[in-house]
């Protein structure tokens, strides 16, 4: 063996030597550190449904990911609350405003912090479009146990500045899964308020997936319409929005129940058929929450049974401009007797397509 090649051997096994010391590190999705989520496993073989909406935070300097969470299972009956906000705005045209002085639902646990926790690792293949989770550590509700639970998403630009995963594949029960990732703070200070989100002409397209009477289904990228917030009204403090749909669609089997008052409430149902929506501000994080009920449930007072329940997690760019949600329904039958066969859950998303 020759100087030159002694030298060299010697320079390879030093540089060998340096790589394997260096510790592992990993460059987040589309160099994307901060993201909203909505995952959900559903079944038609049991009232067993989750959804978890929350964050993950990929670490910039090393292969660790987190992931925290709120929580929630068909099984355990997740009631809804009161969100901390009751809409009342006075200004509007009789007829053009929802029910004033109604206390907005959201899903229980949703106004405090997350319930649940993930720990674990994670790696981005760029060339693949893919980045691959491994949760090693859960804590649900204070209960902390070793898992090993593997996750694969699929890894696109959704536009400048912003950055999108969908889940591709796991080892355990998720069925579907969507995020959105940027380099904004996850604290309040990135949050939208009301009069922001009022401000946007933008019309957010809803995507998903959801389950309710033994079925599973999709929620198409724009087929199922979408939702423009311009034409909502402030609440009179600025801290919720609401509107009214006309031509709702509401179904008189739902709203108008069988003896006398049947055909009068068939007759009023089919003059004027309006649902209620609300949105909800009154959290920290990029939390917001979302409920409609018909206004043929209760023509008179707040509807406190079968609405619709949905928290929200706002997506915000790099820029610090909102795009829309992530989102889940949690909706329990609260009619007795309960018929949790007919109980909507869904994770999805609302982004708008305008940059």
């Amino acid at each position: 063996m020759t100087i030159f090649t002694r030298v060299l051997a010697a320079f390879i096994g030093l540089v060998a030597a340096q790589l394997i010391s260096v510790p592992a590190h990993a460059a987040p999705p589309l160099g994307k550190q901060n993201w909203v989520v909505s995952a959900a496993g559903f079944r038609t073989d049991a009232y067993r449904n989750y959804i978890r909406l929350g964050y993950i935070v990929f670490n910039t300097t090393s292969t660790a990911v987190e992931h925290n969470f709120w929580t929630w299972n068909q099984a355990d009956y997740p009631l809804p609350i009161a969100s901390g906000d009751v809409y009342y705005c006075g200004s509007w045209v009789p007829g053009t405003n929802p029910r004033n002085n109604c206390a907005i639902k959201t899903a229980p646990g949703f106004t405090g912090n997350p319930n649940g926790r993930f720990t674990g690792t994670y790696s981005y293949n760029s060339a693949t479009s893919q980045v691959t989770i491994t949760w090693t550590q859960s804590t649900i509700d204070g209960s902390t146990v070793a898992v090993n639970l593997v996750e694969t998403w699929n890894v696109s630009t959704q536009r400048t500045g912003l950055a999108r995963m969908v889940l591709a594949g796991d080892n355990y029960s998720l069925t579907y899964g969507i995020a959105f990732g940027s380099n904004a703070s996850l604290a309040i200070t990135s949050k939208a308020p009301p009069s922001a989100i009022k401000a946007t002409t933008a019309t957010y397209l809803l995507e998903g997936q959801a389950v309710s009477n033994g079925n599973i289904g999709m929620y198409v990228r724009g087929a199922n319409g979408g939702l423009t917030m311009s034409g909502w009204n402030l609440c009179d403090d600025g801290s919720c929005m609401g509107t009214v749909q006309n031509n709702a669609g509401c179904g008189v089997s739902s709203c108008c129940a069988p003896g006398p008052a049947y055909e009068e409430c068939a007759a009023r149902l089919a003059a004027v058929n309006r649902r209620f929506y609300y949105l909800s501000n009154a959290f920290g994080g990029r939390r917001n929450s979302y409920e409609y009920w018909c206004e043929c449930l209760s023509y008179d007072a707040c509807y406190t049974r079968n609405s619709h329940v949905k928290p929200l997690l706002q997506v915000i760019d790099d820029f610090g401009i909102f795009q829309g949600w992530v989102g889940a329904e949690v909706s329990p039958d609260r009619t007795a007797p309960r018929s949790p066969a007919g109980e909507p859950y869904a994770a999805y998303a609302l982004i708008t397509d305008q940059p």
